[in-house]
């Protein structure tokens, strides 16, 4: 099926057909509380891994659609640019202080850093700087796919002097993979894990499958070997160990292509059998394997993009943040004006939010009383506003105070990315403005512009690189598909 040019598709038209996943009787399902297995009996069922794996193998950077393409070298841009600004928070720091002490073979460049470290001491590194700030770019569901993808395939790609057209199959073909997995367990549950660890390292797994040019075989049991490194829990929001989720998940990236090169095995069922990753991971909750016929059929980095972020915080804030902004702006409120702010929210979106006074900057990610105080004191929300000591500023806390957060069940996050928010502001004369918005700023529907993606990005690396290195970085970037190693770009990321 040749790729449509659209950005959006109905959930019917992305789960069309799909027939080889669901013959013989081939259904995820939950049978009892606590077991989603397959309802066909082990011989009936077919895997899913190989054609996946074929997917990966066959995929060629002359088939990938233009628009794709185009979305994702911005991604890719995005993710460096975070990156490198990640590098010098203490999460990131830290592991790089470890790798430093490791004395491993100097491969691949920690980014933000001045050293090297090993393939997968880079990758691990890399990947938390790439997330300490929470900065990444999201998709239209499920978290951030590229950011454990990225660190993997730039560290992996630097050892193997990949080129930029390799770069970008094998950032692509793990892009698609997420794509499929997010979609095929969206109304499984799976409350409480990390979708950017749980998913994320499949995404680096399989792009490192493709940069090490891995067989059909050594792609199914590198992917196999993925299902036992997945981890990450929500609890963990809030603290240095986020970002580590998305160190591990590009760190195992790595490692599993590694490892199924040099022959290691894995059950190639490990996704639909009983006890295996969907079993495990959303035991209560229905799967929909019909997404992974459309791998190499459709591409959810054209049909849907990424949503970058303006704010360096969890992306489920940012529509209400958004919102706080355009009132403050458009009817000129101060702080001081303010006599109460509520916000409705869905209760997803309100789930991961459980600090309301945040005791350091980390916190401050997921607090929404913060948050929109911050948005109505300073008029935006920058990676400065996270610092320990700007979360106990005394005339943000005050305003906190009067700002409440609320679950509405009338607002519903949509199939099309819309995380709905009403925000009200209640002035001390009296006077009330309340908006709705339906997308936050960066999503495909309320864009950022290229002007504001640039500052995102020299704002990023200020300080890291020097501006005529900065020039260098996004030229590189931009003519991805026509340089002939990706290590000159590598070496002005440290």
């Amino acid at each position: 099926m040749k790729p449509q040019q659209s950005s959006s598709i109905s959930r019917r038209e992305f789960f069309d057909a799909a027939s080889k996943y669901t013959a013989g009787g081939l259904t995820i399902f939950a049978a009892s509380p606590g077991a989603a297995i397959a309802a066909a009996t082990p011989q009936a069922v077919s895997p899913l891994l190989p054609d996946i794996s074929r997917f990966v193998v066959n995929l060629r950077f002359d088939a990938i659609p233009a628009k794709a393409l185009a979305n994702g070298k911005a991604a890719i841009t995005d993710c460096l640019g975070v990156a490198v600004a990640g590098g010098s928070e203490e999460s990131a720091r830290i592991l790089g202080q470890l790798a430093r002490a490791e004395n491993a073979k100097p491969e691949a460049t920690c980014y933000g850093q001045r050293f090297r470290s090993s393939v997968i001491q880079a990758a691990l590194v890399n990947g938390a700087a790439a997330h300490a700030h929470d900065f990444d770019h999201s998709f239209v569901l499920g978290g951030q796919p590229t950011s454990p993808i990225i660190p993997a395939v730039f560290s992996l790609g630097e050892t193997l002097k990949a080129s930029g057209k390799q770069l970008l199959e094998a950032y692509v073909a793990g892009f698609e993979l997420v794509g499929a997995m997010i979609f095929a367990v969206q109304n499984a549950g799976g409350a409480g894990w990390h979708a950017n660890g749980t998913i994320g390292v499949f995404g680096a797994t399989a792009a490192c499958a493709k940069l090490f040019d891995l067989s059909e075989s050594q792609t199914q049991m590198a992917l196999a070997i993925a299902a036992s490194m997945a981890s990450g829990i929500t609890a963990n929001f809030g603290t240095m160990t986020k970002p580590l989720h998305v160190g591990q998940a590009a760190r195992n990236g790595v490692l599993a292509g590694r490892l199924a090169k040099s022959g290691f095995t894995a059950n190639i069922q490990t996704l639909e059998a009983r006890n295996g990753f969907f079993d495990c991971y959303y035991p209560a909750g229905k799967v929909d394997v019909r997404p992974f016929a459309e791998l190499g059929r459709t591409y959810s980095l054209e049909r849907y993009g990424v949503r970058f972020k303006p704010y360096p915080c969890g992306g489920l804030t940012h529509t209400s943040i958004y919102a706080t902004i355009l009132m403050r702006n458009e009817h000129r409120i101060t702080p001081d004006d303010v006599d109460h702010v509520d916000v409705a929210v869905p209760a997803d979106t309100a789930a991961p939010l459980t600090y309301r006074v945040p005791r350091v900057g980390l916190e401050g990610k997921f607090s929404m009383p913060y948050l929109i105080a911050r948005a109505l004191n300073d008029g935006n929300v920058t990676l400065e506003t996270f610092t320990d000591e700007a979360v106990r500023d005394p005339k943000v806390l005050q305003l906190l105070e009067r700002v409440e957060m609320k679950v509405d069940p009338t607002l519903q996050s949509g199939a099309d990315g819309s995380r709905p928010a009403r925000v009200t502001i209640k002035l001390k004369g009296g006077q009330t403005h309340t908006l709705v918005q339906q997308f936050p700023k960066g999503s495909p529907q309320v864009p950022m512009t290229s002007a504001e993606m640039l500052a995102k990005f020299r704002g990023c690396v200020r300080g890291v690189m020097k501006d005529a290195s900065v020039d260098r970085a996004l030229s590189y970037i931009d003519s991805l598909e026509t340089v002939a190693s990706i290590n000159p770009l590598v070496g002005l990321l440290k």
